[in-house]
């Protein structure tokens, strides 16, 4: 492979990595995951045990161990404590690999103009900048299962190098696994099954030999579920197995959303570029270059195969498909290509939809400060750090589209730069300005002299259990999910502190419960957080 071509790959995704990496330095842990994970991180470090993560003491099921040790590998970084900025070191690189990935992927055959529209592309995509700047395993799995996907497309499509991809895709399928289950067994499963469909043909999956796979499979993934569910107990060994995967998958305890989700999240999640990806294939076939370039074909394979396995999930959120856009971002970039070539109708439609999202772009830059003083007057003096990049942008847009009216590439890149620059300021400026109000950390910093020492009786009172609290006061506490045994705690700990949220607490009706006097309060995300004490 050309090797400019991996250096521009290279380049966009460490530009990608520097936009996520300022996000991703400028707030604390933001609920509802991150301070999960922090915790789990830092009891792990405490603990000096490397086997299973904890939350509060007890053994965390929330998924498989490999997240975990990439984000303990980060606290040396910082003092070996738990920081946010390093601990979302492996989602950011994790979303560089993306872009990295799409940009080459897209070059290897259409070249350096393709693998940069598709790199950009996938950068700015607003699901993949949120992802790579956020402390969940989605963006570290789905970069490793794109990885997987990309050793099994060349173990189709080169033979000339075969045995090193087919040994390549035998070490990363259970490394994702070992992220996030058996998902991605499946995903990569069904995909080969399908391109054994399309050739009519078993060498799809013959090629990747299963035997050995399986072997490889065995010895990297089921000795940590062997230790892991014998410490963990039985407990820890259902929710890990059963409820996380099956039980999620086909009889949803959240997110339960219906089969469309899907056809609605991608708007906003691959937002500008859904509606000219949706086109691309079509041009594409009508081209030959299905035929012609089998990347593509593998590329529309993938999105394809997932997005409707996917569908059929009970449980689904936006993140989950996050593994389809660096791969619906080549498929892009190969259409605005042919699109350029032919001069037709296609590049036409093309560039009048960059003038539309431009001018739209726009408008938003406009609308943005006097939006902001009805309905968040506090924060409306941040709406010139986004206001301009984004009239900006849509101007050099604009300005593109009427130098290069023979082209569109040009102004798309224009338009993934505005976006681009809109989220490196978010960071530093949007996300800093809201940070207390999402977390409330001051309201633990005043609790911390009251309930600080792991002596003082507190409880939290809710469910799920969240880990912001003994994140930041560095204990543990009790946990109770109903009336009765906060009732029966309170009886036990008569002078303890009680942990709750205003939203939770309407939901008493203990006489005794409602007694309860608010020792401090604090506004946070949509509720206020109290620490309640009896009289």
């Amino acid at each position: 492979m050309d090797r400019r071509l991996i250096r521009l790959a290279l380049a966009l995704a460490l530009a990608a990595a520097a936009v996520s990496g300022i996000a991703a330095f400028s707030r604390d842990f933001w609920a509802p995951d991150e301070p999960d994970f922090a915790d789990a991180v830092r009891e792990m470090v405490a603990r000096g045990s490397w086997l299973l993560p904890y939350q509060n003491g007890k053994p965390y099921s929330e998924k498989p161990i490999l997240y975990y040790w990439a984000m303990a590998s980060t606290t040396p970084l910082s003092g070996g404590d738990v920081h946010p900025g390093a601990l979302r070191l492996p989602s950011i690189a994790a979303g560089a690999f993306l872009v990295f990935g799409a940009g080459l992927l897209a070059g290897w055959r259409g070249g350096r103009r393709q693998a940069l529209l598709a790199g950009a592309a996938t950068a700015v995509a607003p699901l993949v900048f949120w992802q790579a700047q956020f402390i969940q395993i989605d963006a570290l799995f789905t970069a490793l299962l794109l990885a997987a996907f990309g050793a099994q497309m060349m173990t189709e499509l080169d033979p000339r190098h075969r045995p090193r991809w087919v040994w390549a895709f035998h070490v990363l399928l259970p490394l994702a696994v070992l992220t996030k289950g058996p998902l991605a067994v499946v995903l990569t499963g069904l995909v080969a099954l399908v391109r054994c469909v399309l050739r009519r043909s078993l060498t799809p999956l013959l090629d990747l030999k299963p035997l050995r796979g399986a072997l490889v499979f065995v010895a990297l993934v089921v000795p940590w579920y062997w230790f892991a569910t014998r410490a963990g107990g039985p407990e820890y060994t259902y929710d890990l197995i059963v409820n996380q995967n099956w039980n999620r998958f086909l009889h949803a305890f959240d997110h339960i959303q219906p089969w469309w989700y899907y056809l609605e999240k991608i708007w906003g999640d691959f937002a500008p570029w859904t509606l000219p990806a949706i086109v691309a294939p079509l041009t594409l076939r009508s081209s030959g270059l299905l035929s012609r370039r089998p990347e593509l074909g593998w590329a529309l394979t993938a999105v394809l195969t997932c997005f409707v396995f996917l569908s059929t999930s009970e449980s689904k959120q936006g993140k989950y498909l996050l593994v389809a856009y660096p791969f619906a971002a080549v498929l892009l970039a190969a259409a605005v290509g042919e699109w350029e070539r032919r001069e037709g109708r296609g590049l036409r439609l093309f560039r009048r939809y960059l003038l539309f999202v431009a001018a739209l772009l726009l408008g938003a830059a406009v609308a943005l400060r006097p939006v902001a003083l009805r309905k968040a007057p506090a924060f409306a003096g941040l709406a010139a750090y986004l206001a301009v990049p984004l009239g900006v942008g849509a101007i050099a847009t604009f300005w593109a589209l009427a130098r290069r009216r023979r082209e569109a590439v040009p102004a798309a890149l224009a338009l993934a730069a505005t976006l681009a620059a809109v989220e490196a300021a978010a960071g530093p400026v949007v996300f800093r300005a809201i940070d207390v109000a999402k977390t409330g950390r001051p309201f633990y910093d005043r609790i911390r002299p009251l309930v600080g020492d792991p002596g003082v009786p507190l409880v939290y009172w809710g469910h799920p259990y969240r880990s912001y609290p003994i994140l930041q006061l560095r204990r543990t506490t009790a946990h109770v999910v109903t009336q009765k045994d906060l009732l029966a705690w309170l009886e036990a700990n008569p002078r303890g502190y009680v942990l709750s949220d205003s939203e939770e607490r309407e939901e008493w009706t203990e006489p005794e419960l409602l007694r309860l006097r608010i020792v401090d309060e604090q506004p946070a995300g949509n509720a206020r957080i109290l620490l309640l004490r009896r009289p």
